[in-house]
């Protein structure tokens, strides 16, 4: 398959699964076909950073522990050892641009197509201008049964899935504008010039863990 069918399929799959395991579950008698809710385009723009950055997601990890002075750093110091053992910074780095509220993908025709094929569905909310201010991302329930059914058994797709569970887990908790901030307080994020792609922080990474634990990855 060519590498540029691959990339919107790669887009759209990314999409979908931050939806379905960073929402909520929804009822509505009006809207019975929705089975799910996710309010933050911020949340989803920086759940796909940490997704498309390994490494980000590594120092992230490392600084969490840092943060929570956790004494049992078992967990923490085997799951980026992986990250680094499977070469994922290199294997698996999707560059992103910076732009004015930091990386940034579309996500008007990832969200269209998704929407076409009765997977999701968008609301908004406009204000004078007409632009939209509030959006609410919904996962079908057609869409929860090909995930729960389907997709989470293909091969392919194991790995973000299985992504997207790790920074549930650390940071499911936090709103796109946390992330954000915690993205910005990283030197090489905030210095990207507007419209390049940030720059992998491998190095940094390898340097943290070195500091921590007192091993090289």
């Amino acid at each position: 398959m060519e590498t540029s069918t691959l990339v919107p399929y790669r887009e759209r799959l990314r999409t979908l699964l931050i939806l379905y395991y960073f929402s909520e579950d929804y009822r509505n008698t009006k809207d019975p076909n929705l089975a799910r809710v996710f309010y933050s385009e911020v949340k989803i723009q920086k759940i796909d950073f940490l997704i498309r950055y390994p490494s980000y997601l590594c120092y992230e990890l490392l600084r969490s522990y840092e943060e929570t002075n956790d004494p049992n750093a078992t967990e923490v110091k085997a799951i980026v050892r992986n990250i680094f053992k499977n070469n994922e910074p290199t294997i698996h780095t999707d560059e992103m641009k910076r732009f004015f509220y930091g990386a940034y993908e579309e996500l008007d025709d990832i969200i269209a197509f998704l929407k076409s094929v009765n997977l999701v569905d968008l609301r908004s909310q406009k204000n004078v201008m007409l632009r939209d201010v509030k959006k609410a991302y919904f996962v079908t329930s057609f869409g929860v049964e090909k995930i729960e059914d389907a997709l989470t058994k293909v091969a392919a797709a194991q790995w973000y899935t299985d992504r997207c569970k790790l920074i549930k887990r650390y940071f499911g908790d936090m709103s796109g504008t946390d992330l954000k901030r915690r993205q910005y307080d990283i030197e090489q994020y905030k210095d990207t010039p507007l419209g390049r792609y940030i720059a992998d922080i491998e190095d940094q990474v390898r340097e943290k863990y070195s500091t921590f634990f007192g091993e090289t990855l």
